[in-house]
C-alpha cells in the first residue's frame, strides 16, 4: 500500500483456512483489524494464541517476533499492519 524509508503499510486478507507461512518481525508494528474472525498465532518458541478480529480494533506489537497465521474461522480476515522502520 505505501512505503518510505521510516513505515511501510500493508493490507492483508486471509480467506477462511488461509496461513501466512513462517515469518519474521524485524520492526515494531501496529495491526488495524478491518473485519470479525480468529486469527490462531503459533509462536516459534511452540506457544499458539487465538486472537478475535472486530472491526476497527487496533494492537500494538514489538519486535522481533517470529510465527505463523492461520485464520480458523468461517470468515475472511482483514487486517491493516503498519510497520516502523526507525
Amino acid at each position: 500500500m505505501f512505503e518510505d524509508e521510516k513505515t511501510r503499510i500493508t493490507s492483508w486478507r486471509f480467506p477462511p483456512g488461509a496461513e501466512t507461512g513462517w515469518h519474521r518481525h524485524t520492526h515494531d508494528y501496529v495491526t488495524i483489524q478491518q473485519s470479525g474472525g480468529q486469527l490462531q498465532l503459533e509462536n516459534r518458541d511452540g506457544t499458539v494464541k487465538v486472537i478475535d478480529y472486530e472491526d476497527g480494533r487496533t494492537a500494538g506489537y514489538s519486535a522481533p517476533i517470529e510465527h505463523n497465521a492461520t485464520n480458523i474461522s468461517d470468515e475472511e480476515v482483514r487486517v491493516t499492519e503498519i510497520e516502523y522502520k526507525t
